[in-house]
This record gives structure tokens, sequence and C-alpha cells, in this order.
């Protein structure tokens, strides 16, 4: 049976290019693939693909004394040209350290693959079984004639998003609610701004705070010497008016000498003759 070499599997020379490790045990014939693709077998016209995957340890019940761990793998045969028979026996796991199990090909299992033979274009899947007495396997190999064709080795991890350090750039911070747009909108209390002061007022000449006012006055203007109502030019004050006192009152202009009223300059007292009051 020969090989033809698959698009989607790994030669061991290509998997180096690529930055696959080349498993120990893998000779230039071999190809590699990664668990989960798919080889291809060629023997003459008959050409089929095997993919194994989901190599795990396994919780199913089979008909079988386990010695060590049950392991299982997902197997599938698709017969892509010609009539293709899956040989089930030729599947083997294998650990890190060379420890090699071959499938439990003989347990009759429900969830085990059918081996009749596949027309062209049908294909089989069905579960494989391993008893790992040793070393846990992380590889699956088809050997025919004591040669691997097929090896299936654990896919890598994803890479990394971001920069080729790793990073990743943190969330975008939440935007603030829209609650502060609100608080900046005037309201019928909002005291006017500069620019509406100086709309409606007009400006004040330099070093008036206020209207602007005449020279030295700091109110209405006023005739000099006046400290109220201004009075004519010329004009002398209004005497003010004394109501006549009743005789005998204490209003009575007294003469000279008093501390009465005063009486003009140069003019003679007035001598008042008292009339006694006639008897009752």
């Amino acid at each position: 049976m020969k090989m033809k070499p698959a698009l989607a599997v790994l030669t061991t020379a290509a998997a180096v290019t690529v930055g696959l490790a080349c498993p120990p045990f893998a000779s230039a014939d071999t190809e590699v693939a990664y668990l989960g693709q798919q080889g291809e077998l060629v023997d003459g016209d008959v050409v089929q693909g095997w993919t194994i995957s989901d190599l795990r340890p396994s919780t199913d019940t089979i008909p079988y004394p386990v010695a060590g761990t049950l392991w299982e793998a997902t197997a599938t045969d698709e017969a892509i040209a010609g009539s293709a028979t899956p040989i089930v026996s030729n599947l083997n796991a294998r650990a890190a350290s060379g420890q090699s199990y071959r499938v439990l090909f003989g347990v009759a299992s429900t969830q085990g693959i059918n081996p009749a033979t596949l027309a062209q274009g049908q294909k089989t899947t069905g579960k494989i079984y391993f008893d790992v007495t040793g070393d846990s396997p992380d590889s699956v190999f088809y050997n025919a004639g004591g040669q691997d064709l097929l090896l299936w080795v654990p896919a890598p991890p994803p890479p990394a998003t971001g920069s080729s350090g790793g990073y990743t750039a943190p969330a975008p911070a939440r935007t603030a609610a829209p609650a502060e747009a609100e608080t900046t909108e005037p309201t019928a209390t909002t005291e006017p701004t500069t620019e509406s002061t100086e709309a409606v007022m007009p400006p004040a000449p330099e070093g008036s705070s206020g209207t602007p006012l005449p020279e030295g006055s700091s109110g209405t203007p006023l005739p000099e010497g006046s400290t109220g109502t201004p009075l004519p030019e010329d004009a002398a004050p209004a005497p003010a008016a004394v109501a006549p006192a009743p005789e005998g009152s204490t209003g009575t202009p007294m003469v000279e000498g008093s501390s009465g009223t005063p009486l003009p300059e140069n003019v003679a007292p007035t001598t008042t003759t008292v009339v006694p009051a006639p008897p009752a």
C-alpha cells in the first residue's frame, strides 16, 4: 500500500518547516497530520481517507477486561476512490515516551467502527479503544507492513490575539451617562452669562461704575454755597413766620436788657403802661 500525501496534512519535512516538532518515531515516508485532519492511503486505484480525532480517556463500558485505563478516539474511514475496506487493526496509540498500545479491534461494541467494505463515496465512523497500561498516549498512527504510514499528533494551541507579545488591548471604557449633558442646560433661575450681560448693558466710560456723572459731582448739581433748594440771585432769605403770642405769654418781646428777642440797633425801647383791671 502506498501513501498519497493530502493537502490538509503535513509530511515530516513540512512539519519541521512550519514549526511542528518532528515526531521521533516518524520516518520520511510518514504522513503527519493534526488530530482531526484527514490523511490519505493509496493502494493502486483505491484511495481511502482516514481521520482520527478526540483522543482521551473513555467512560464507556465494553466487553473487555481492561488491565489499565480505557482510552478512546473517534475514527472515520472514507472511500475516496474505488471500494475500500477499513482495517481497524492497523491503528495504534502512542505515548511521547514511545510506549504503544494496539487498538482493541477484536472487541465487539455498538460504538465501534464497522469493518465492512465501503463503496466509493461511502464512509463509516465509530470509536476505537485502547487499554493503556503505562504512559498516557498523545498520538495515533496507522501502521501497515511494519511502517507508519499515517501519524496524527495534537494540534497546537490557537495563536494569541493582539500583538506578537500576546498582549490583548483592554475594552473601551463605558461612556458616561447622558445625565451630564442635562446639567449644563440653562434653567429659568440660571443667571445670565458674561456674554448675555455684555449684550444688554452698554460699556461704561473708563473709571465709572454706574451712570456717568459730571466731573466733581456726587449727585444732583447745586449752586455754590447752597445745601438745599437753589434760591434766586440777591434774594434775602425769608423770615420765619412766627404766630403772635397771647398777652402775658413768655413769647412777648422784652425791652433792652432782657434775654429775649434782640431789638434793632438805634431803636428806643417802648414803655408799656399797665392799666389795672376794673373792679368786679
